[in-house]
């Protein structure tokens, strides 16, 4: 009497994802078995594959996924569908952020779209919160996964700096990558883009003794010896045709990235910045550097670069923009303690700054280099009617502004307003003071402005 009703089966998108860091049993083919067992299990037909090979889950800028969303999901001239079918959570994504993930599994459910993960299957709509945190779950496994991942790689990194070569990254300009073999003898050098085939080869450094190696002896030769500023040396090379490691012409920060590298020298240096796991870069500071001397033949000896980077600080605006800074966010931070101190005393906040105000109390920020520690030290004529100065060594690293305290006499500054302080100095060791002993010197020193 009546036709025979055949139930229209569910439609789906599968999108799969493969990285080089994964492991075989995540292999596209292999996701794709497990997709369409489940797809044929469940009666839904796939109208179209989305894949990404070869790409990390820690971003969405992935072609596969893009697509995903501006031609399938979000399209509303694409075929009508149900559900996106995904072999797991790692698969969507190993995103750092979780909301991340859930952020685009919204943009499928505004849409009418479902993410299945075929691992798991179909959400328990009846209990919707157990469903809710399971996925939480697999999504901080899968980004725990990556950060891991990069965690190991990173110490291996680092243990393989430690014994001098290198673990990655191009040769600076007039410097070439050298093979070595598993006993550490030379092979050949490597040309751009090759790798070392065997993992127990190393990889170090050594000068080209080409054209470009002269030209950073020349550079040196001139800003140190010759006295060239910047801009004489930029217009000598330029003039003369010499291109940079771009093949461009000189310009004055590529001059002076060439004489502040210590890689000249045979120093090899690792972990200057942090940017793993596709976040945003920084610079790290140099006490968290892996810092290797004479790691490999470098190109200039120890003293020309030495004298390099004194020359640099004292030429370069940005340097002293840069202890500006630091001195300021020093005397801001102790003088702020010192403040609470006082009032801890039962010190009214008037008195307190009348204190603060007459403390004796100088900073300098800390010249530091391979060869070399000092302080440049500054007194008022105001300081100089008290016996001591408490003098505060500051650092331009943002987490540590204050490393070093010294109570100097003030009869050391002579007739001089000011005091180079070296560290291998008898005055450096005989005014350094722990700082333990910094109350009991604060107390002295507001005893005698009370007098």
């Amino acid at each position: 009497m009546f036709g025979t009703f055949e139930k229209t089966p569910k439609k789906a998108i599968a999108y799969y994802r493969h990285s080089a860091e994964d492991k075989q049993e995540n292999s596209v083919a292999i996701q794709r078995q497990h997709t369409e067992k489940f797809a044929r299990e469940n009666d839904i037909e796939i109208i179209h594959e989305e894949t990404d090979e070869g790409k990390s889950g820690l971003l969405a800028t992935r072609p596969g996924f893009e697509n995903l969303f501006a031609n399938w999901v979000e399209n509303p001239e694409a075929p009508q569908f149900d559900y996106v079918l995904v072999y797991d959570v790692s698969r969507w994504g190993r995103f750092q952020n979780q909301d991340e993930a859930a952020h685009y599994t919204y943009r499928c459910s505004m849409q009418g779209k479902e993410v299945v993960y075929v691992s798991r299957g179909f959400s328990d709509k009846t209990n919707p919160l157990y469903s809710s945190l399971e996925t939480s779950l697999h999504r901080y496994m899968a980004g725990e996964y990556s950060r891991q991942l990069s965690a190991k790689v990173f110490y291996g990194c680092v243990k393989v700096s430690e014994q001098g070569y290198s673990a990655g990254g191009t040769a600076v300009y007039g410097m070439a990558r050298q093979l070595l073999d598993v006993n550490k003898n030379p092979i050949r050098i490597l040309n751009l883009g090759e790798h070392k085939q065997i993992a127990n080869e190393r990889v170090t450094f050594t000068p080209k003794n080409d054209e470009t190696t002269e030209t950073v002896r020349e550079i040196f030769h001139l800003f140190v010896n010759k006295k060239y500023l910047i801009p004489d040396i930029v217009s000598y090379l330029n003039r003369k045709e010499i291109l940079s490691a771009s093949g461009k012409r000189w310009g004055w920060s590529k001059i002076i990235k060439i004489l502040t590298d210590e890689t000249y020298i045979g120093t090899r240096i690792y972990n200057k910045t942090w940017g793993r796991l596709k976040e945003k870069s920084h610079a790290n500071p140099r006490s968290e550097w892996v810092i290797v001397p004479n790691a490999f033949e470098g190109i200039i000896d120890e003293d020309l670069f030495k004298n390099a980077q004194e020359r640099l600080y004292w030429i370069l605006p940005s340097n002293w923009r840069k202890g500006i800074r630091a001195k300021n966010r020093a005397r801001k931070f102790f003088l702020n303690n010192i403040r609470q101190w006082l009032l801890s005393k039962g010190m009214t906040p008037f008195e307190a700054e009348k204190i603060i105000i007459e403390l004796p109390i100088i900073f300098a920020v800390k010249l530091e280099n391979k060869h070399l520690i000092q302080w440049c030290f500054l007194i008022s004529e105001k300081t100089r009617n008290f016996d001591e100065v408490l003098s505060i060594s500051v650092t331009t690293d943002h987490k540590q502004i204050i490393d070093e305290f010294f109570l100097i006499p003030t009869e050391s500054f002579a007739v001089t307003d000011y005091l180079i302080l070296n560290k291998n100095s008898s005055t450096y060791y005989n005014c350094k003071i722990d700082k333990d002993k910094i109350e009991e010197i604060m107390n002295h020193l507001v005893s005698q402005i009370k007098k």
